[in-house]
C-alpha cells in the first residue's frame, strides 16, 4: 500500500511532469489606413449658385397700365425683342398735341423768318430804321425758340410712346418676372430681371476671417452638381464691403469655356487654394494620437507591430486632418481606429467588418 506521503509525491510529480500554460495572446485588432494618392492641396471649397456675369433688373421708364405680358421666367430672348407694353392711350394723346404746338410754331417762324428778310433788305435800302429792324429780329428769334421747343417737346412725347414697350436690352434669359397684365406700375419700379448671355459666374460668400487669404486673379476649381462636370474658374472681383448680415464677403468666379450644360441658378463648388497655404498628406482624424503636448500616428510595421511616428499636423476639418508630408510615405498603413489602446511593439491585426 502506498503511504499518504507516497501519493502526494506521485501527485506532485504528474503535475510537473504536465506542459507549462501559453501566455495570453496581447494582438490587437486595429483598423487602418493606407496612405498613397491621399496628397491634400490646401483648398478651401465654397458653396455658390452659377449667375450671369451681368444681371440688369429691368423697369419701364414711365409710369402706366400694364396691357402685356410677352415672356415667362426661363425664357431665353434676344436683344430687342417686346417683353411687356403698356397702355399707350395717353401718350399718344400728348404725341399729337405736341404734333399741333409744333406745326403752329412752325408757321409761325416761316412767317417770322419772311419778315425779317424783308425788312433786312428795307434796311439796307434805308426804308427802315435800325431799331424796327431790331424789333422784327427779336420777334423772329422768339419765333425760332418756340419752334425749337416744341420740336423738343413733340420728341419728348414720342420718346414717352416708345418707352410703353419694354425691350430685352441685349441677349438673355428672363431669371425673374414681377408683373402681370392690368397692373400698374411706377416709373423705374423693377419688373422683370434678366441675365445677360455670356461670361458665367459662380457667386460665392468668404468668411470674414479668411478674407485676406484670396484675391482677384487667383485660379480656382468649379464643380457643376447637377452634370458632375468640373471647370477651371478664376477669381473675377471680391467684395470690399460684407454683408451687415452675415459678416462674409460676396467673390465671383468665372467660369472659363463654360458650355450648354451650365445654367443659371445651378449649385456649385468652388474650390480654392488660399495664399501661404501648405500641402500635406491627409489622413482620418482619428488616427491622431497626442502624447505630452506633440503629435504622432500609430504605423503598423512589416511584422505587424506597433511603430509611433511623430507628425506635424497642418490642419484639421472636423473629420479629417493634413499632416507635413516626410514623415509617411505611400504604402504606410496608419492606424485609424484604437490608437489609444496601442503600445509600442504590440502585435497588430487589421480588423475588418
Amino acid at each position: 500500500m502506498l503511504t499518504r506521503l507516497s501519493i502526494l509525491l506521485l501527485s506532485i510529480g504528474i503535475v510537473a511532469c504536465g506542459h507549462k500554460p501559453d501566455p495570453a495572446d496581447d494582438t490587437r485588432y486595429v483598423k487602418v489606413f493606407t496612405v498613397g494618392n491621399n496628397f491634400a492641396q490646401a483648398a478651401s471649397t465654397f458653396h455658390g449658385i452659377v449667375h450671369a456675369e451681368f444681371e440688369p433688373n429691368l423697369s419701364f421708364r414711365i409710369a402706366g397700365k400694364i396691357i402685356s405680358r410677352s415672356v415667362d421666367i426661363g425664357q431665353i430672348v434676344k436683344q430687342g425683342q417686346v417683353l411687356a407694353s403698356l397702355d399707350p392711350t395717353d401718350y399718344k394723346l400728348s404725341a399729337d398735341s405736341a404734333h399741333a404746338q409744333v406745326a403752329s410754331a412752325k408757321s409761325s417762324y416761316v412767317t417770322q423768318q419772311a419778315n425779317l428778310q424783308r425788312y433786312k433788305e428795307l434796311l439796307q435800302q434805308n426804308f427802315v430804321s435800325q431799331a424796327e429792324y431790331d424789333s422784327r429780329k427779336a420777334q423772329f428769334d422768339s419765333a425760332k425758340a418756340q419752334y425749337e421747343e416744341a420740336n423738343n417737346q413733340l420728341a419728348n412725347s414720342q420718346n414717352q410712346v416708345n418707352y410703353t414697350v419694354l425691350k430685352a436690352p441685349s441677349d438673355g434669359v428672363v431669371t425673374s418676372i414681377n408683373m402681370e397684365a392690368g397692373q400698374v406700375v411706377t416709373s423705374g419700379q423693377t419688373v422683370a430681371t434678366m441675365a445677360v448671355s455670356g461670361v458665367k459666374e459662380v457667386e460665392i460668400e468668404l468668411p470674414e476671417a479668411q478674407i485676406n487669404n484670396y484675391k482677384p486673379g487667383m485660379p480656382a476649381e468649379i464643380k457643376i452638381w447637377a452634370t458632375d462636370a468640373s471647370y477651371k474658374g478664376t477669381i473675377r472681383i471680391i467684395n470690399q464691403a460684407s454683408d451687415q448680415q452675415t459678416r462674409t464677403f460676396t467673390a465671383r468666379i468665372t467660369i472659363n469655356n463654360p458650355d450648354a450644360n451650365i445654367k443659371y441658378g445651378m449649385t456649385a463648388d468652388v474650390q480654392v487654394s488660399p495664399l501661404n497655404s501648405r500641402d500635406g498628406i491627409e489622413l482620418p482624424l482619428n488616427s491622431l494620437y497626442a502624447n505630452g503636448g506633440k503629435s504622432y500616428v500609430w504605423l503598423m510595421d512589416k511584422n505587424s507591430q506597433a511603430k509611433l511616428i511623430p507628425v506635424e499636423v497642418i490642419s484639421t476639418n472636423g473629420s479629417s486632418m493634413k499632416i507635413q508630408p516626410g514623415s509617411l510615405h505611400d504604402g504606410d498603413k496608419v492606424v485609424s481606429a484604437g490608437s489609444n489602446l496601442i503600445y509600442a511593439g504590440q502585435k497588430l491585426r487589421i480588423y475588418n467588418d
